[in-house]
């Protein structure tokens, strides 16, 4: 690998320097043809090395003077420059890694750049198995892009980029993007330049899931959503009391109505982007068209005494402070309330449970989980199974 990766740098900085070399060979020729027609006593190796200025020459002239003063120059700075200069540098990270991406055969290709791929690109690195990832924001992958990862920078649907992740031979693929219509496009081209290899394809919505599994797609949905919802089924049966949800996805809507659904229970769902809503309204279902971070956005609408489960469902990174601060304060004013978090990284879990609270939706138990839906021959799939 370190060998390939050594031919990729040195023909991308070939490429780069290929104007400089061939005005290097111009010069270099123009100076043969003219002493070629000059030293009419010297042969034609003694002119040769007249050329390159190991040999003066004796008929050139002023000719002669201009070009043993420039050639040496030229040389260093074209030649010398490019070997030492350039091949100690680590020339256009991006670049390289888009063709190292390319010479990958038999690897696991990543699409889309977020907590579950970095659990998937963690155990790639940590048991050797090849991968490559496919990723539109450079931001995101800046730190592989840095250690020298096969990354392709570009968008999934696009044909070029799949091709540059050598889709045609690799072993498995992995879609873990949020857009469900990129997923699709992406999963159909992917379809369409590979019949066999798995493809496994986060998505949420049933009849997708369906579309996706049959032929001539053959593809593999599977949906962390549907796997935390399973979680929270069991810690909302046989509950009483109202309930809070916040968030504004489809797994924070399943919640909501899936509690307002249950006898003699009331959910109070706050989310500040409602339009995105699916789900039949019922008259056990409040929704509250508010983003709710602090205990007085609950109690403008909700009597907290009345409650005995709080949701808390933010998606987006920077909501885990608020969530962090909005579960210490239910903790500190009404320890009776059972509160759950949904959080991405494990590490947070800790925080989260000094305030008595409850996590789900950890990428690490979502790559768990997604260990045990692959195929024997997968890169991720459990060791402890492989043994056996």
């Amino acid at each position: 690998m370190n060998i390939i990766r050594l031919l990729i740098d040195i023909h991308l900085k070939i490429r780069e320097y290929k104007a400089a070399f061939y005005f290097l060979f111009l010069f270099w020729f123009m100076g043969f043809i003219t002493f070629f027609f000059t030293e009419t006593t010297e042969n034609f190796l003694s002119i040769f090395l007249i050329s390159l200025g190991i040999r003066s020459s004796i008929k050139g002239g002023d000719f002669a003077g201009f070009y043993s003063l420039m050639w040496p120059i030229l040389l260093e700075v074209i030649v010398f420059g490019f070997i030492i200069g350039e091949l100690l540098e680590k020339y256009n990270p991006n670049i390289t890694c888009k063709i190292l991406s390319k010479h990958q055969y038999n690897h696991t290709l990543i699409i889309g750049y977020q907590h579950l791929s970095e659990r998937i690109i963690e155990h790639c690195i940590e048991n050797h198995h090849k991968f490559v990832v496919l990723e539109d924001d450079e931001e995101l992958v800046e730190d592989l892009i840095s250690s020298g990862h096969p990354v392709v920078i570009g968008d999934a649907t696009e044909t070029s980029n799949l091709k540059f992740a050598n889709i045609e031979h690799v072993k498995e693929v992995f879609i873990c993007i949020n857009n469900v219509r990129i997923a699709i496009i992406c999963t159909e081209k992917i379809r369409e330049l590979n019949k066999n290899c798995p493809i496994y394809v986060r998505i949420f919505e049933d009849h997708i899931q369906e579309y996706i599994r049959e032929p001539p797609l053959n593809a593999h949905p599977f949906s962390i959503s549907k796997w935390s919802m399973n979680q929270v089924i069991k810690w909302t049966e046989n509950k009483k009391g109202k309930a809070i949800v916040i968030g504004r996805d489809y797994l924070t809507q399943s919640i909501a109505y899936h509690i307002s659904l249950q006898a003699e229970r009331e959910v109070y769902f706050f989310n500040d982007e409602s339009d995105g809503i699916v789900f039949p309204e019922n008259p056990q279902l409040h929704i509250i068209n508010k983003c709710a971070c602090f205990l007085s956005d609950l109690k403008d609408h909700v009597n907290l005494e009345e409650i005995t489960q709080v949701f808390i469902c933010w998606k987006r990174d920077s909501e885990f402070d608020d969530s962090l601060y909005l579960t210490s304060k239910l903790n500190l004013r009404f320890p009776n309330i059972e509160v759950y978090v949904r959080i991405f990284d494990e590490e947070l879990v800790n925080l989260i449970s000094r305030y008595n609270a409850k996590t789900f939706s950890s990428s690490s138990s979502a790559f768990k989980l997604l260990q045990n839906e692959v195929r024997s021959n997968s890169a991720i799939y459990p060791k402890s199974k492989r043994r056996n």
